[in-house]
């Protein structure tokens, strides 16, 4: 019996949501800028070495990085490296992007030091035209 009325309540929860709508104050011209980036940054290619871009043909466009800057620098923030390291291949594959590129190696992450950040990682690499 008390299953009965849990999927009743359930179910007039859901029903009664159906109609909602939702506001905010993101235009569509940003909402849709930021989701063409993510699609975008997901449709890269990633090569894992230079040689295997330069074997498959991809044309070199330069030298990328990107770099994340994570907490105050006072210390007071659990940051997670993977997270940071995460933060900063974002921001690699949105230079390689800005330079035309559609493919990208990752030479290199490392933690850097940086006054200003609890944890800062600095990510290197190359954006190609494949």
């Amino acid at each position: 019996m008390l299953r009965f009325i849990m999927a009743i309540t359930v179910l007039a929860t859901i029903t009664g949501c159906s109609g909602m709508t939702y506001h905010t104050d993101i235009d569509n011209g940003v909402l849709s800028q930021e989701i063409g980036t993510y699609v975008n940054k997901r449709d890269l290619q990633q090569f894992y070495s230079d040689q295997e871009a330069h074997e498959s043909g991809a044309t070199l466009l330069g030298r990328i990085e990107g770099e994340s800057c994570d907490g105050d620098g006072m210390g007071s923030n659990n940051v997670s490296y993977n997270r940071s390291k995460s933060n900063a291949i974002d921001l690699l594959k949105a230079d390689a992007m800005r330079r035309g590129g559609n493919a990208f190696t990752i030479n290199s992450c490392s933690e850097t030091s940086v006054s200003y950040c609890d944890l800062s990682v600095l990510c290197t690499g190359q954006a190609y035209d494949y």
